[in-house]
């Protein structure tokens, strides 16, 4: 049975390598070494051995085609695990083929991303850059709601505006954005408690974790963004001048960190985080009047947000998940008390460049960074070999 030590904790990221080829993980350390500490495995089940014991794992790059468990196999293993941390671990496919059929058959099976044998190390070591950093964004958000939460009392006052300053502040800002015709978000998130084993209405939960979330929203959202709590178990963010993509992203980081973080004894138990989102896009700006559309936005976002709580659905409810989920049908992408991304990701423009990727991953949209991956790759290599060049002199 592998163990881990605490000699095997590091500050750098660490890489998980599955492959049954020597030569492959030999290459890919070659790559990877010095910016990254890495594991090896030599097949899909010695790999999810190391995954179930050590935490420290970033990532994982995987080949497809390796001896009693699979890359298939050890991804639907990965992606159906009742472990938070392994079940959203960003997975690399490494693949001898660049056939387009492969690949999608890697991403529908969870693959995030696929790489070719033949890899430049510049290219490498900024896809795992990115990846990683999601991973360690993510735990530092669930890491901050458990502290907030074993330190909260449930009198605190929080600081968090009323619901009616909140309308004030979020007229001023919807006007605006109207004038300058920008996109204006509002985001209602619910939280409830569920049994495991029963589909009723989930239950409130302690008044300590609600207070918590709040506080987690208050120190998270930007300082031109507004949030108040609007409800025994509800929040509502305003926020402006922000892509509708970037709002869903943070509203799905907001839903992992509450369904993940460890808050919860009973095992039975399991929290559920529904955010309802709606754009102004969603309505004609030129007859667009702020104070009745500001209600009118309110109201859908919280009437889909209570949908998913209702649907006990962890994850976010936008325009498309709000008609399956009154149809009766499932959401792609979603399944009960999982958070799992439905961003949709812009088609790729070979003409974005350098500076507005970057800007992208500052905004937290790094899902569509990884759909123009590439392109950032290439800007990239030549002072990623600068820096490796460097540490070797």
């Amino acid at each position: 049975m592998l163990t881990v030590t605490p000699g095997d904790i590091s500050l750098k990221p660490r890489i998980l390598i599955a492959d049954d080829s020597r030569i492959v993980r030999a290459t890919l350390i070659k790559h990877i070494e010095g910016m990254f500490e890495f594991r090896e495995a030599l097949d899909g089940e010695q790999a999810w051995e190391m995954l179930l014991i050590d935490p420290s794992i970033r990532v994982v790059i995987s080949d497809l085609t390796m001896p009693k468990l699979d890359g298939y196999g050890l991804l639907k293993r990965i992606r159906s695990s009742k472990i938070g941390r392994i079940r959203n671990m960003p997975v690399v496919v490494v693949s001898g083929s660049d056939e387009q059929a492969e690949r999608d058959r890697a991403k529908a099976a969870g693959a995030t991303d696929l790489i070719t044998k033949g890899i430049g190390t510049g290219q490498l070591l900024s896809r795992l850059d990115i990846l990683s950093k999601l991973v360690s964004t993510q735990n530092e958000f669930e890491r901050g709601l458990e502290a907030l939460v074993h330190h909260a009392d449930s009198d605190d006052q929080l600081a968090l505006p009323s619901p009616e300053a909140w309308d004030a502040q979020a007229e001023v800002m919807l006007a605006s954005a109207l004038r300058q015709n920008r996109n204006f978000v509002v985001l209602n998130a619910c939280i409830g408690l569920k049994h495991a084993e029963l589909d009723a209405y989930p239950a409130l939960p302690p008044p300590g974790i609600v207070n918590a979330v709040g506080q987690l929203l208050h120190c998270t959202v930007r300082q031109t963004d507004c949030v108040a709590r609007t409800g025994e178990i509800e929040f509502t963010i305003a926020t402006g001048s922000i892509h509708f993509d970037s709002a869903r992203h943070f509203a799905e980081r907001v839903c992992r960190a509450i369904a993940h973080a460890n808050l919860i004894k009973d095992a039975h138990m399991v929290l559920i985080a529904s955010c309802g989102v709606v754009s102004i896009t969603e309505y004609d700006s030129e007859l667009a009047e702020p104070k009745g559309t500001l209600r009118n936005m309110r109201m859908i976002a919280k009437n889909r947000a209570l949908l998913g709580l209702q649907n006990a659905i962890t994850g976010v409810i936008g325009a498309k998940e709000e008609v399956l989920l009154r149809q009766g049908r499932s959401v792609p992408g979603m399944v009960d008390d999982v958070a799992t991304s439905t961003l949709s990701v812009e088609a790729t423009d070979l003409s974005i460049d350098l500076a507005t990727l970057l800007r992208w991953i500052k905004d937290g949209r790094e899902e569509q960074v990884l759909a123009h991956i590439g392109k950032l790759s290439a800007e990239l290599q030549p002072l990623v070999d600068l820096l490796l060049k460097q540490q070797r002199s």
